[in-house]
């Protein structure tokens, strides 16, 4: 089995090389020639993967180590019957993690406690409805806006 993967995916070779041949090239380098007799596509945002890409390939999957799917041309692949797959939420804790604690260090350096302040999320999918769990928990007001969420 031949993997070609964006090389810049942490431990992406030591993770799949029991599955097969991988090879790492830089994102923006993956064309339909590295992936003629591939099997596997795994890539980041910076690929674009669309009938461009993967026409008379032999690729069967493609994963993308990402939240977003911007940069995937979903209905080229259910047409092809191709697999996919990618990351939702897999940095959201870490990210609401990193905006609580950045609250925090603004409340120090306000000299104002968190309960004194209000909070405005815009969009409260996967990141943003952890924030408000951790936010709301350490006392605060939170005005939620989630446009999408709304239709």
């Amino acid at each position: 089995m031949k993997i070609v993967a964006d090389e810049n995916i942490a431990f992406v070779k030591e993770a799949f090389s029991e599955f097969g041949e991988v090879l790492t090239v830089p994102g923006r380098m993956i064309n339909r020639e590295l992936l003629a007799d591939a099997n596997i596509l795994l890539v980041r945002s910076i690929t674009p993967v669309n009938r461009e890409l993967l026409e008379d390939t032999t690729v069967k999957f493609v994963a993308s180590a990402t939240i977003g799917v911007d940069h995937v041309d979903a209905g080229y692949l259910k047409e092809k019957s191709i697999g996919f797959a990618y990351a939702p939420g897999s940095n959201a804790e870490s990210v609401a993690e990193y905006v609580i604690s950045a609250l925090i260090l603004l409340s120090s350096k306000m000299n104002r406690p968190l309960q004194q302040m209000t909070l405005g999320i815009v969009g409260v999918g996967n990141i943003g409805s952890k924030v408000y769990r951790y936010a709301e928990a350490l006392g605060m007001r939170c005005l939620l806006n989630d446009p999408p969420k709304k239709k």
